[in-house]
């Protein structure tokens, strides 16, 4: 029997965190809505590296809740721990988001801040239920933190591969924005500082307390394999949210497809554009991202080895790892 608590009502506050009473280790925190299609190869892929993965969903109609009721059962309730938070939360792009306060029960901001109060270590990195880790990256990441621990006012940030299928069924990197995770996704040292405010937008990390490395690659990013493409949870039909609108009629648009070895191959160009800008930390980690590309830090094998694994067809142009 899965151990969910049900969470009727919430609103954060800070000394939620519970600083003082972390332990040492890593936690992961994904919050997940209709995310069945790629959330139990999310948590198993992610499992291995962390000590403990908070899951909280909501609003779900699929069969999420029994997946991760599943993954429970095979994982134990002290790796994965589940919630189940019943407030309805406003989509990020929304005008209701854009009105709703950050402290609202129903604000995407105050359910974030929910699941990661949740955690309990002392580092934390947030999971979305469609990253898949790449674990040849990921790994040396977490053995390195494991060794020398994490800094308060620094994080580790990562990125990761949009896939996406092209009309033949293959699977490649989506040309037009082929990265996931700008420098709002890694790992950092819980802090006072460390948790999620409002912006008109979305949910917004407070990131800009951190000094933010590039690290490396560190997951797949399944969205746009996802039913809806990873569009479905933004109330679109509804006519609300002019944001992810345009976002999702911008992806119909240049769903164009392309190979690892072609995207590498326009990362040196990318970077000497990049550092003629300030560096800003964002800036800069775009461009060590780019130069990671270009020398290889993600294969072609790697990705055929990832296609292979979880049965999603063929690699775009054939047999790429041979």
């Amino acid at each position: 029997m899965a151990e969910i608590t049900a969470v009727d009502t919430y609103s954060f506050v800070p000394d939620d965190l519970r600083l003082a009473e972390r332990s040492p280790g890593i936690s992961a925190f994904v919050r997940t809505k209709n995310g069945a299609d790629f959330l139990r190869q999310t948590i198993l892929s992610h499992a291995p590296f962390v000590d403990e993965i908070v899951a909280v969903y909501n609003q779900c109609t699929d069969a999420t809740e029994a997946v991760l009721a599943g993954l429970q059962d095979e994982l134990g309730p002290e790796k994965l721990k589940l919630f189940h938070y019943l407030p309805r939360v406003h989509p990020p792009g929304s005008r209701d988001h854009a009105a709703e306060p950050g402290h609202s029960p129903h604000s995407v901001v105050n359910y974030s801040n929910f699941a990661l109060s949740r955690t309990t270590r002392a580092i934390v990195v947030k999971l979305d239920d469609d990253h898949i880790a790449f674990e040849r990256g990921l790994r040396p990441m977490v053995d390195r933190l494991r060794r020398e621990g994490l800094a308060p006012g620094r994080m580790n940030c990562f990125s990761g591969l949009n896939l996406v299928r092209e009309e033949n069924g293959g699977v490649g990197i989506h040309a037009d924005t082929p990265f996931s995770g700008n420098g709002d996704i890694g790992f950092f040292a819980m802090t006072p500082d460390a948790y999620f405010v409002h912006d008109r937008r979305f949910e917004d990390f407070r990131k800009y307390h951190f000094r933010r490395v590039f690290t490396g690659f560190a997951y797949w990013h399944m969205k746009y394999l996802k039913t809806g493409l990873g569009f479905a949870n933004y109330e679109i039909d509804s006519g609300g949210n002019r944001r992810f609108a345009k976002k999702e009629r911008h992806f119909h648009r240049r769903r164009e497809v392309t190979t690892i070895p072609e995207l590498a191959a326009t990362m040196p160009r990318l970077r000497a554009s990049l550092m003629r800008l300030v560096p800003f930390d964002k800036w800069a980690l775009i461009g060590n991202r780019a130069l990671a590309m270009a020398e290889g830090a993600v294969t072609e094998a790697d990705l055929a080895d990832l296609v292979a694994r979880y049965g999603l067809g063929t690699l775009l142009n054939g047999d790429a790892a041979a």
